[in-house]
């Protein structure tokens, strides 16, 4: 059971170095629908992290779905790559770190949904993880990778 946990943990902590090299590999001049998709995973980082705090925090809290990521329009972000990348890097290692932490009580904490019926702590990370993977897949196509 722990090791499905780590598992998730561990693809998660691996997308930033992805995105650094997808960057780097991009020869300089980066695509503004690439910075756009890594923007949204950043946010999307902060608005897990504030859902799993509520999962660990509130006796019975309800979470609310979240957007569906087909067809969203994204804004260009206005700061530069390297700063996109810090910014994300932050809020991945806050998220991360908040699962690091977890104990195995935690993991099983539960919340009514939006999508209906109970969605437990490890359900938001693993639909949190498929999230990152199709975006990396995005960001990757963006580049023309």
């Amino acid at each position: 059971m722990l090791d499905d946990y780590q598992d998730l943990i561990d693809e998660l902590l691996g997308t930033p170095k992805t995105f650094r090299d997808l960057l780097a590999g991009a020869g300089g001049a980066v695509p503004a629908e690439a910075l756009a998709l890594i923007a949204e995973l950043r946010d999307r980082d902060r608005v897990v992290l504030d859902r799993l705090q509520r999962l660990t925090r509130e006796t019975s809290p309800h979470l609310r779905a979240l957007p569906d990521d087909a067809g969203a329009a994204r804004a260009v972000p206005a700061e530069s790559a390297d700063d996109l990348l810090a910014s994300f890097d932050t809020a991945r290692g806050d998220l991360v770190s908040l699962l690091m932490n977890l104990t195995l009580k935690d993991w099983s904490r539960s919340a009514t949904h939006d999508d209906g019926g109970i969605v437990t702590l490890a359900d938001e990370v693993e639909r949190h993880v498929e999230f990152d993977e199709r975006q990396v897949e995005r960001v990757d196509t963006a580049l023309g990778a």
